[in-house]
């Protein structure tokens, strides 16, 4: 079950009904030549089978789609910082966002701590430190989760992208840290378009933080996750959030991409 941290709001944490998602997942001509093709055929009869000598089989030594293989799976304990995405801000009740639909799918034993406004670095409307991402992760340290999801940050878009990309690499480099066994992964802003569009550069600046700290970028911008074609089906009334197919369908992305971390390279093996 999914336990919320909501920063002391004055809604208080609630319990949430689970919603289940409804997804769909996405799986030369012959010229007869009389006797010159008897010629042909006889040719190759005579060359050694060789197609069925190699065959592509999964890399075993790919420790890393392991890892996150047993961390996606179902009952593991789950850490989901974020902001008012992962609050739910814009869906039928304000408070079921993203998060709760992939736990409800996945069912993770999930701590989902969402604070609105708040980023790598911006407080939001508490305008205390204490409600950034780093504070919030450090004074997590009493769980063990076997996966950490951190998201966002587009409330960050008055910062330096130095200043940014420094805060993301100290504040996931701390999750690292704090749970070395644990899979970390950063995904990045995720709004409907036109708002996409302005927030390039704090993907860009997340990126190159969590790519300093050595943790996996989920990019939503260079996915395209929204486009001008499906955003206006997505987002909420105040373009700013997603409503609750918006939700369903980030959730539904976000489940494909760690299910793509999940899976093992693949590599030639000959006999």
């Amino acid at each position: 079950m999914a336990r919320r941290t909501d920063g002391g709001w004055p809604d208080g944490p609630r319990s949430l009904p689970p919603r289940r998602r409804r997804r769909t997942r996405r799986g030369f001509p012959v010229v007869a030549l009389g006797a010159m093709a008897v010629g042909v055929v006889g040719c190759l009869v005579m060359l050694p089978a060789v197609s069925n000598a190699c065959q592509t089989v999964p890399d075993a030594s790919d420790a890393s789609a392991s890892r996150t293989a047993s961390a996606i799976a179902r009952g593991s304990d789950v850490l989901i910082v974020g902001d008012s995405y992962t609050t739910g801000r814009g869906s039928y009740d304000g408070t079921h966002g993203w998060a709760q639909d992939l736990v409800a799918e996945r069912g993770w034993d999930a701590t989902i701590d969402g604070v609105p406004g708040t980023g790598y670095v911006n407080t939001g409307a508490t305008k205390s430190t204490r409600w950034n991402y780093l504070s919030r992760i450090e004074r997590s340290d009493s769980i063990d989760p076997a996966l950490v999801i951190v998201q966002g940050s587009q409330n960050d878009w008055l910062v330096s992208a130095d200043t940014l990309e420094r805060r993301v690499e100290r504040t996931l480099r701390t999750a690292k840290r704090q749970w070395p066994d644990a899979v970390v992964v950063a995904i990045g802003p995720s709004a409907p378009q036109p708002l996409a569009r302005t927030t390039t550069g704090i993907s860009d600046a997340v990126a190159a933080g969590a790519r300093a700290a050595g943790v996996t970028y989920v990019d939503a911008l260079d996915g395209r996750w929204f486009t001008t074609t499906n955003s206006a089906s997505y987002a909420a009334r105040d373009g700013q959030h997603l409503n609750d197919a918006g939700y369903l369908y980030l959730a539904g992305r976000i489940d494909d991409a760690l299910e793509a971390l999940a899976t093992p390279r693949m590599r030639e093996q000959c006999a």
